[in-house]
């Protein structure tokens, strides 16, 4: 099915970059909920009133996903963009490690950690190396990350993007998310609707639309089952 596919969409989760030692939100002893933090700093609100301090949590997590490496997963997604005529990755991850794997065709549901936004003026630019006071080099405002902060809405055009693509992909890989928050958890019911075969690639099924008519359960890490999808489809001359 995928080899034959005309238009592929592949959407990620927090497990991809899970074997490339970042932190999921839910699941495992280093999930960002347990971090008593994640109450408080990723709201415009509770970023505003803990400012210093919710900024240097952001650099923290930037940092952390700068020092971080591509894995296989990542690897055979952007090997996947390279096969199919119409393909597009949408990520809910921060992390930016599928543009450094070579996926090219990205939508960044919930925005990057690569780049830094002002709170007034809305400028963009790259996060600064020596993070210091969070103030804005053009209006002099309050910097933020660039992502979307709990209680705001996903940018309408990233969301409408991703729609559009699940309902004329050929193919639809969910991979390492469990499909649990709203909007983006319809994408794989669009593409079903659509008439879309829907793997499902997670280490845990719970909560994932059940396995029938067009929909697959692949059970295991990114950087395990996506690899072997890619050499399945597209074998390795002998």
């Amino acid at each position: 099915m995928l080899r034959d596919a005309s238009s592929v969409v592949v959407f990620s989760g927090a497990g991809v970059s899970a074997e490339s030692g970042l932190a999921t939100f839910r699941s495992g002893g280093n999930a960002l909920w347990n971090d008593p933090e994640v109450s408080t700093y990723p709201t415009p609100r509770g970023y505003r009133a803990h400012v210093p301090r919710s900024w240097q949590w952001y650099a923290m997590r930037a940092q952390t996903a700068a020092d971080a490496a591509p894995n296989p997963g990542h690897v055979a997604i952007a090997e996947i963009e390279r096969r199919v005529p119409d393909f597009l990755l949408v990520t809910q991850n921060v992390d930016g490690l599928h543009h450094r794997a070579g996926s090219r065709r990205v939508v960044e549901l919930h925005g990057n950690l690569r780049e830094t936004r002002c709170f007034d003026c809305d400028a963009k630019s790259a996060w600064p190396a020596q993070p210091a006071d969070p103030l804005c080099a053009r209006c002099g405002g309050l910097l933020r990350p660039d992502v979307v902060f709990f209680e705001e809405n996903l940018p309408a055009d990233t969301l409408e993007s991703a729609r559009d693509a699940a309902e004329r992909c050929d193919v639809f890989v969910s991979v390492g998310t469990s499909n649990l928050v709203w909007p983006a958890r319809e994408l794989p019911d669009v593409a079903q609707s659509a008439g879309a075969h829907v793997f499902i690639v997670n280490v845990d099924m719970t909560g994932q639309m059940p396995p029938g008519d067009r929909v697959v359960h692949l059970t295991g890490t990114a950087g395990d089952v996506l690899p072997r999808m890619v050499a399945r489809a597209w074998p390795a001359p002998t």
